[in-house]
């Protein structure tokens, strides 16, 4: 077989046995009209400028951006990571008043960052250490932890995610890079989020890790009624998983378009231009 005549999908159905389109989970039925969280005007110290969403229960929302237009402290600041300077958040009909990712926790905002060995996980802990870490105030009770219930927790979740490790109390740094971020998103899970952020959540994990991945987060999101946001760098999987995807450039919020929108309206806002504005000023539309 020549190089020249091999496709990505050739590849990826050498690698795991089925074509590029089996990858991405189809995205099952509307979604809810209530809405679940409202940002307002939402700014940061510099890096982010008047964000405004409105975010309906049930939702994947993708966001879309080049690189370093303010996507990720967009997701910080909405977690809590990053101060908010100005503008509210509103979940459920009350606005959220907090300063630190410990309490948008509490208010079930979770969030998985995109760097899992820095950011997200101890690489010398276990994987049920891991998996518990972030929802231990759920089992604790004058400073004591119920073990029975963390047991339950942690295998319910090894379960969800489906990750691969001989024990639980394997060392989270030998698992693979795929069952890593797994027992990232897994971490976050356990605390029930309303709202679950994900900053490149397939980003450095094989094809077959990344089809699981997004599979659990699109069945969980409509089982839970869970809102997803996910940050990615890559189009075609937020085309794939998204109800709806939100363009950032410079660090604003430039357009929500359908997953169906062709590629030249990403360009366009990806770009900074509102793909409507362009058309009203002379372009051509497709």
């Amino acid at each position: 077989i020549k190089l020249s005549d091999v496709t990505e999908n050739d590849i990826i159905r050498m690698m795991v046995g089925r074509d590029l389109q089996e990858i991405f989970p189809p995205k099952p039925g509307k979604i809810s009209d209530e809405i679940l969280l409202k940002v307002d005007k939402m700014n940061d110290n510099g890096h982010i400028h008047d964000i405004s969403l409105r975010l309906h229960k049930g939702e994947v929302l993708g966001i879309g951006a080049l690189d370093g237009q303010g996507q990720t402290e967009m997701l910080q600041t909405l977690a809590g990571v990053r101060h908010r300077s100005s503008g509210s958040v509103i979940l459920n009909g009350t606005e959220l008043k907090y300063q630190g990712a410990k309490k948008a926790l509490k208010y079930g905002i979770g969030y998985v960052p995109e760097n899992r060995k820095v950011q997200a996980l101890c690489l010398k802990l276990s994987v049920r250490d891991n998996l518990a870490l972030a929802s231990l105030y759920l089992r604790q009770k004058l400073g004591f932890v119920d073990k029975k219930k963390e047991d339950g927790i942690v295998d319910e979740y090894i379960g969800v995610m489906n990750i691969k490790t001989p024990t639980p109390d394997q060392q989270v740094g030998n698992l693979s890079g795929g069952n890593q971020q797994k027992v990232s998103i897994g971490k976050s899970l356990a605390t029930h989020p309303k709202v679950l952020l994900l900053n490149e959540p397939t980003r450095g994990i094989d094809i077959g890790a990344k089809k699981l991945v997004l599979e659990t987060l699109v069945r969980l999101n409509r089982e839970l009624g869970m809102t997803v946001v996910i940050v990615s760098s890559e189009l075609q999987e937020l085309k794939s998983v998204s109800d709806r995807i939100a363009i950032v450039s410079e660090g604003k919020l430039v357009d929500i378009l359908s997953p169906q929108a062709p590629d030249a309206d990403y360009g366009l806002a990806m770009s900074g231009i509102k793909p409507s504005e362009h058309t009203e000023k002379g372009g051509t539309e497709e």
